[in-house]
C-alpha cells in the first residue's frame, strides 16, 4: 500500500478570480485551409461506455505486445521459466496468459506515476474474470486516476463503468478489492482472480483465490502504454478535443475574465489532503460521503487552476494540455457529486 511521501503529484495549482463556468466542449470548428488539423487520439472508448474495453483472451495475448507493460528483471526471468516449463504442451492455457498479463499491469499498478506523490493507503485492486477481462480498480474517489498515467486498452476500470450507476460505484470508495467482486457482481460475471500485494489480498485469501505481486516485481518506472485519464473516464471528449485544431483551441475556452489570480498551491495541497482525511476514519459510514465532497471540491480547485493555465499558455501545446487537465477535472468533479445522489443508488 502507498503511504504518504514527499511532494504532490496530486497538487498544481488553484483558482482565477471570476472565471466562468465550465462549458462543455461544442463541435470542432473547421479549420481554414492554413490551420493543421490535429489528428484524432485513440481514445473513442468501447461500446460499453467510458472506462469499458472488453476483449477476447486471442485479442488480450496479442494486444499484450502492442501494448508493453514495464517489468522488472525478476519478474521477465520467472516468465521466461514458466514459458520454458509449458514449452512442450500442445496447447498453452489462454487462461493461464490472460493471469499472466494481468500480474504484470498490476504489478505497474504499484509504481509511480499509478500512485499519487502525496496518499495514504491508496491501492490498485486487479483481478480476471473467468472470461479473461481485466478488470482494476482503486482506493480514491469514483474513477480517480492519478496524473501522468495511462491504462491500457484491455483494462476495465470499474469505477468509471457507467453501466453501473455513480452512486452504487460510490459505494466502492476505499475498498478497491470490493468494487471488483461488486462490478461483478452486477455485469452477473464470476471473478477467477485477485492480484495484489500480500498485505492486500490476504484479507481474501479464503474466499477468492488471489495471486500476490512480491517486491521484486514492482518496477521502478510503471509507466505504461494505453489510454490517457480523460479518455478513460470521457472518450468522446477526448476525441472531440483531439479534433480540434492547434490554432482555434482558444475557441474551446469559456470568456476570459478581466483579471486572472494565480492559483494558490497552498490552498490546493491543503484541499487534497482535506480529501484524504475521511478515508482514516475507523467506525462509521459517513467517511465515503465526506470524502466525496472533498475530492470534489478539491477537483474544482483543479479545474480552475487548468483553466488559469489554459489562459495563459503561451504554446499550442501547453494549451492543449491544460485544456485536457480542465476537462478532465470537470467531468471528475461532476462524476464525484453524483455519486453522492441517492436516485443514483448512493
Amino acid at each position: 500500500m502507498a503511504q504518504a511521501s514527499a511532494s504532490t503529484a496530486a497538487a498544481p495549482t488553484g483558482t482565477p478570480a471570476g472565471a466562468a463556468p465550465p462549458a462543455p466542449l461544442g463541435p470542432a470548428p473547421t479549420p481554414s485551409p492554413a490551420a493543421p488539423v490535429t489528428q484524432p487520439g485513440a481514445g473513442a472508448g468501447a461500446p460499453g461506455g467510458p472506462g469499458v474495453a472488453p476483449m477476447s483472451t486471442n485479442q488480450q495475448q496479442n494486444a499484450a505486445a502492442a501494448a508493453p507493460i514495464p517489468v522488472t528483471a525478476a519478474r521477465a526471468e520467472r516468465d521466461a521459466m514458466a514459458a520454458a516449463a509449458r514449452a512442450g504442451l500442445v496447447r498453452k492455457s489462454a487462461g493461464d496468459a490472460d493471469v499472466q498479463f494481468a500480474e504484470r499491469i498490476a504489478a505497474a499498478l504499484h509504481a509511480p506515476p499509478s500512485i499519487p506523490a502525496m496518499a495514504w493507503n491508496f491501492v490498485w485492486a486487479v483481478g480476471v474474470t473467468t472470461d479473461g477481462e481485466i478488470i482494476a480498480a482503486n482506493s480514491y474517489g469514483v474513477s480517480f486516476i492519478p496524473d501522468g498515467m495511462c491504462l491500457p486498452s484491455q483494462v476495465i476500470f470499474v469505477s468509471a463503468d457507467e453501466r453501473v450507476p455513480a452512486g452504487q460505484r460510490g459505494r466502492w470508495v476505499r475498498e478497491p478489492f470490493v468494487a471488483l467482486q461488486a462490478w461483478c457482481t452486477f455485469h452477473e460475471k464470476t471473478l477467477k482472480v485477485v492480484i495484489g500485494t500480500e498485505q492486500e489480498v490476504q484479507p481474501f485469501a479464503g474466499s477468492l483465490q488471489t495471486r500476490v505481486i512480491p517486491p521484486e516485481d514492482i518496477p521502478t518506472d510503471g509507466l505504461m502504454k494505453g489510454r490517457t485519464r480523460l479518455e478513460v473516464i470521457a472518450p468522446e471528449a477526448a476525441a472531440k478535443l483531439a479534433e480540434w485544431p492547434d490554432a482555434q483551441l482558444h475557441e474551446a475556452l469559456p470568456p476570459q475574465p478581466v483579471q486572472l489570480v494565480p492559483p494558490d498551491p497552498a490552498a490546493i495541497g491543503k484541499a487534497w489532503m482535506e480529501s484524504i482525511r475521511p478515508l482514516m476514519q475507523t467506525t462509521g459510514e459517513t467517511y465515503r460521503t465526506a470524502h466525496l465532497e472533498k475530492l470534489a471540491a478539491y477537483g474544482r480547485l483543479q479545474e480552475s487552476a487548468a483553466l488559469y493555465r489554459a489562459y495563459t499558455a503561451p504554446y499550442a501545446a501547453d494549451l492543449r494540455a491544460a485544456i485536457t487537465d480542465w476537462v478532465w477535472w470537470q467531468q471528475f468533479s461532476t462524476i464525484q457529486g453524483d455519486a453522492q445522489l441517492v436516485e443514483l443508488g448512493a
